[in-house]
């Protein structure tokens, strides 16, 4: 569970936010910055840095959770 602020580096942004919810900052390596935002239950498969050639760097997302999502909890009959 990645704590509100925290920032971790990453391979593959969308196998770091598995399970989180909230709103996250991820920044590419080459610099662009994405929003994004984690639902219970819905995910992404994955998001890797197309390379070519032999260009064996691996490169590394920045993923910060910039924000918490609220969702009222289910009322039990």
């Amino acid at each position: 569970m990645i704590n509100l602020n925290e920032t971790l580096l990453a391979v593959d942004p969308a196998e770091a936010l598995r399970d989180e919810v909230g709103k996250f900052e991820v920044t590419s390596p080459s610099g662009e910055k994405f929003t994004v935002i984690c639902r219970p239950g819905q995910s992404i498969t994955n998001i890797r840095l197309e390379t070519t050639g032999q260009n064996l760097q691996v490169h590394q997302w920045r993923v910060r959770k910039v924000g918490v999502l609220n969702y009222p909890q289910e009322a039990s009959s």
